[in-house]
């Protein structure tokens, strides 16, 4: 739908633990202390090895996932840059998520009293 909005715009992020992760049919859900992403396009989650694990958000074609390795850390900082933006955890990992230019949503951040689409 859009870039992600910068840094500044995002920084309510910073410091919240991820608590919780859902599995959608075609989205996947990551819930924080005050904050939510919903991600409809692929998720790449880059472990501390540096391996990537990429998700589709496709059900039927899902692959296995290694978010919960993620669960009860906090992000430490964050990179917006135009259609992709990287969630960075306390433990090195990181997390990308992606949007497109294309006419519907690729995901929503909610928190800190905003609502952003992507």
């Amino acid at each position: 739908m859009q870039p992600f909005p910068s840094e500044t715009e995002l920084s309510h992020l910073i410091g919240e633990t991820l608590e919780q992760v859902r599995f959608d049919p075609h989205s996947c859900q990551l819930l924080f202390e005050r904050a939510k992403i919903l991600a409809v396009l692929a998720l790449e989650q880059v472990d501390t090895d540096g391996r990537v694990w990429r998700y589709e958000n496709i059900a039927a074609e899902a692959g296995p996932s290694m978010l919960h390795r993620l669960l009860g850390l906090k992000v430490r900082d964050l990179e917006s840059a135009g259609l992709q933006l990287t969630l960075k955890f306390e433990n090195g990992a990181q997390l990308r998520l992606f949007s497109d230019l294309e006419p519907y949503e690729a995901g929503t951040i909610d928190g800190a009293g905003k609502f952003i689409v992507f």
